[in-house]
């Protein structure tokens, strides 16, 4: 038979052969996909081929191929199917091949929907990093300017409580002086925090490792905190293991925030009972001394459902207004045990108290008795200056930082002050006159600081490039430090100040 002979030609176990006529009435099928009887109308199968006898001259030789057909059979069974039709010279009947190729199209079709939603969902990733990156960028850019904003006025109200602390005064005025700087000192601390907060969240904040007294800096934090416990009524003690190496290298600034954001957090929430703190030494190794460190209260406690709660950012579990704050220091805590491989760890009872746990390897100087850290201060180096009078620039656009910097170095008597409200007149007053420091305010209108200062180290001008250039920032990422240096200045003088941070930094670059 005709059809035998095509099947040993084209053979799969998908494929149904059939012969039509001229009228495109079925002579033969074998029935592999759908059945048909002699004499059926071959678009019973499927309207699409009804008329397909106007595309070829059943007189010729004809071969022609369709892709991708969707039929459907008596059962109601759908097919995506491949079909040939061919026709021959001398009116023989017309030949009708039909592929069953249903799993190789679905196979195709999910290969290419999986590629498509690979596609869409890495374009939905990038799309979503970059809102996050642009979020980022903003959040970033208005905490530096809400910072830059709240610290203008706030070095104003520090500077002059110092200045103000050395004039005659009543001892009720006094005490007036005292609770305004101790409430700008607590709001310079919750800026403080909201900034930590957020480098350490982008990973812009790094550590800076020194030389310390770490047995001098707990004995402060007891005296310290024994005072504030006894103004509460409760007890405070330290039990720190006295084997625990005095000189540590490492991170003095963070670990006196680890320990007083823990302490803090403790005082706020124990109203009676007792605060004990244990620093115990487990094991020394290769030069560096692994500590626990434990902080126990006896106050409300915190439930076992919030305990995964307490180390998010801006998170106070207990909204009672008894207990004030921005809920930043135990995030503060984690994110700077994390940053020096340590852990922190929580066990709480309500109405029993709460105790933050940190184990932390901290490195020390082998020979401790060999160690020293006597130097001296920056203030006392004025007294070893090579000059009476210092000609001094200050390049600042806060009028209340100008009064809080005239107001200080009027009263030490050793300098004269040249005040510039903008960057564009910086360059040309540099030239005219001859300087010993520049005060340079990093947001300064026109050119910002750090421009103006890499503009003057390259002016063909006398002293321009020995010239002592520090800036006035609250803008202390690390990236910003080290475009500061960069660009040619000498040190950093962060916002707000007092009369005593500002002087050390001016004496110790002055010759």
């Amino acid at each position: 038979m005709m059809l035998e002979t095509y099947r040993e030609i084209y053979f799969h176990p998908r494929t149904q052969f059939i012969t039509i006529d001229t009228s495109g009435n079925v002579l033969e099928s074998d029935d592999i996909l759908f059945k048909l009887k002699k004499g059926d109308d071959i678009s019973s199968v499927s309207l699409f081929f009804k008329g397909l006898s106007a595309y070829f001259d059943v007189d010729e030789e004809n071969d022609i191929k369709f892709t991708c057909i969707h039929l459907e059979n008596n059962d109601r069974q759908e097919y995506t199917c491949d079909i040939e039709f061919k026709t021959f010279a001398g009116a023989q009947p017309t030949l009708i091949i039909i592929h069953d190729f249903s799993e190789h199209y679905k196979y195709y079709q999910e290969v290419a929907q999986s590629r498509n939603e690979s596609v869409i969902n890495s374009q939905i990733l990038e799309l979503k990093n970059k809102y996050l990156k642009e979020k980022e960028d903003f959040k970033n850019t208005f905490i530096a300017n809400f910072s830059h904003e709240l610290r203008n006025p706030l070095t104003g109200v520090t500077a002059f409580c110092s200045v103000l602390q050395k004039t005659d005064m009543t001892p009720e005025q006094q005490d007036y002086v005292e609770v305004i700087k101790s409430s700008a000192d607590h709001l310079r601390n919750m800026i403080g925090d909201i900034l930590e907060v957020s480098k350490i969240e982008v990973g812009k904040l790094s550590l800076h490792e020194e030389l310390f007294d770490f047995h001098e800096l707990i004995d402060m934090l007891e005296f310290t905190y024994s005072v504030k416990a006894k103004q509460k009524n409760i007890e405070f003690e330290i039990d720190f293991d006295e084997k625990i190496p005095r000189y540590i290298e490492s991170d003095k600034t963070r670990i006196k925030q680890i320990l007083e954001n823990l302490i803090e957090n403790a005082l706020k929430f124990t109203s009676s009972g007792k605060i004990t703190v244990l620093i115990k030494e487990n094991q020394r190794r290769a030069r560096k001394v692994n500590l626990s460190i434990s902080v126990q209260d006896t106050g409300i406690g915190i439930p076992d459902e919030k305990l995964v709660l307490i180390f998010n950012s801006f998170t106070q579990l207990n909204n009672s207004r008894k207990f004030v704050g921005t809920g930043l220091g135990l995030s503060i805590v984690k994110g700077l045990v994390e940053l020096m491989d340590g852990k922190i760890t929580v066990e709480s009872k309500v109405k029993e108290g709460s105790t933050f746990k940190i184990n932390i390897n901290l490195r020390y100087p082998i020979n401790q008795e060999a160690t020293s850290l006597e130097t001296k201060s920056d203030i006392e180096r004025k007294n070893y200056l090579s000059k009476e009078k210092y000609n001094i620039l200050l390049a600042e656009d806060s009028e209340l930082a100008q009064m809080a910097v005239l107001k200080i170095l009027a009263q030490e008597g050793n300098f004269f002050l040249d005040i510039i409200t903008n960057g564009e007149d910086v360059i040309e007053s540099v030239i005219h006159n001859e300087y010993d420091m520049i005060l340079m305010d990093i947001r300064m209108p026109g050119t910002h600081g750090d421009e103006l200062t890499k503009m003057i180290r390259s002016l063909p001008v006398q002293n321009c490039k020995t010239i002592p250039i520090l800036a006035l920032t609250a803008n202390l990422y690390d990236a910003d430090k080290k475009r500061y240096k960069k660009m040619g200045m000498n040190d950093i003088i962060e916002k707000p100040f007092d009369e005593s941070t500002l002087l050390k930094k001016i004496y110790k670059h002055l010759k």
